[in-house]
This record gives C-alpha cells, sequence and structure tokens, in this order.
C-alpha cells in the first residue's frame, strides 16, 4: 500500500533533522513492516512536500506526481496538506494581497479531489498548524506575514470543502493552537514546526490516520 503525502515545506519536514511529521509516520510503518516481512503489508510513505508550494501548484503537480508512483494498477492513497502559504500576505503587494484568496483556494481544493479521485484509492485531507505571529509578521526570510487568523480561516475552508466532498478530514489548528498557548516551543521561525514540534504532530495523526488506513 502506497501513501502519498502532499504539501509544503511543513510537510516536507523543513528545520526537522529527524526529516518532519511524515518522516516519523513513514519509520512507524517501516518499523512495524520489518518486524512481521512476511505478514500483512504496511504502507509505503512518500514524501511529496515541497517548500514553498500552495494549492496552485499542488493541483499542477498531482496527477502526474502520483501517477508516477502507481504501480500495477495498485492505486495509492492520497494525503494532502495544504493552506498555510496560500493564506500568506505579501507586503510587495500594493493592496498587501493573500497569495491566493480564500474563494480561489476553495476552488481549488474542490479541483485538487477530483484529481486525486480516480487517481487513489482514498483521500485524507490534514489540517494547518498555528503560527507565532510575534516572529510572523512579517517573517525574517521575506516581507510577508502569516497570521493565525488566516491560518484558521483557510483550514475552516478544507474542513467545509472536506465535508462537501464527502473527504475524510483531520484538523491540526486547535489542538496545535493549544500547544503553542501552553508554552510548547515548537517553532523557531514561527511558522516551520521543529523536532518536538513535528513529533507532536505526527502523534496526534498517527492514530487516525492509521484507522483510515486501515478501513
Amino acid at each position: 500500500m502506497r501513501v502519498l503525502v502532499f504539501g509544503d515545506s511543513i510537510t516536507q519536514g523543513y528545520w526537522d533533522t529527524d526529516g518532519g511529521w511524515v518522516e516519523r509516520l513513514r519509520k512507524h510503518f517501516d518499523t512495524l513492516q520489518a518486524s512481521d516481512l512476511e505478514g500483512r503489508d504496511e504502507p509505503t510513505i512518500f514524501n511529496l512536500g515541497i517548500s514553498a508550494d500552495n494549492s496552485n501548484d499542488i493541483l499542477e503537480r498531482l496527477e502526474a506526481e502520483t501517477t508516477a508512483r502507481t504501480r500495477h494498477g495498485n492505486l495509492p492513497i492520497v494525503i494532502i496538506q495544504i493552506g498555510i502559504n496560500d493564506s500568506s500576505t505579501d507586503n510587495r503587494a500594493e493592496d498587501q494581497s493573500v497569495r491566493v484568496p480564500i474563494e480561489d483556494y476553495e476552488k481549488n481544493l474542490h479541483e485538487i479531489i477530483k484529481v486525486a479521485r480516480p487517481l487513489s484509492s482514498k483521500l485524507i485531507l490534514v489540517g494547518l498548524p498555528a503560527c507565532d505571529e510575534s516572529k510572523t509578521t512579517p517573517v525574517f526570510w521575506g516581507d510577508f506575514h502569516y497570521t493565525n487568523a488566516a491560518i484558521e480561516q483557510y483550514e475552516d475552508v478544507m474542513k467545509r470543502v472536506a465535508a462537501a466532498e464527502d473527504t475524510p478530514f483531520i484538523p491540526v489548528f486547535k489542538n496545535f493552537k493549544t500547544a503553542l498557548d501552553d508554552g510548547k516551543d515548537y517553532l523557531p521561525d514561527g511558522l516551520h514546526p521543529n523536532n518536538d514540534g513535528h513529533e507532536f504532530i505526527a502523534d496526534y495523526l498517527l492514530h487516525t490516520i492509521e484507522e483510515m488506513l486501515r478501513e
């Protein structure tokens, strides 16, 4: 069973020396498989996160990258985590517009699901972690802002699209924001989780994703 995880730098595992939450899931399932080589087929995880991607980018590369990793007619499971870069405000723009307007983001999610369905055996949407606004308004690597209000709005759109499309959805924002509010040091640059932050996300997602993969 192949599982393809599409997303941005957070999915990619930026800032985590152990590869991010996706890599942690891969290690979990690889460990199970190594202990039972002749038993059940454990998921094989492919990390297809690319730094700076937004929903436009996922839509553009989803079909080709999924098809390239499909073998012998066995359709993979596809997991999508995208939206934080869509929600960012570009301070260089005269109207200080967001990178991908929320209406376009919603349309993109519907189109992503439309493209993914015939290419996959199951599609799962994963929500967005919160940010530390003291470090992201603006970020140090560019003239743009990330805010929790915007990130939460975009995750809410993902939730609404998932419900409309009858697609599994796992929220992340509130759980991660609660951990930050409790003083957890998960975001060294304000946006990208460190090892502890990715471990928190992986632990939070693992049980739910594992149940979904077994269904």
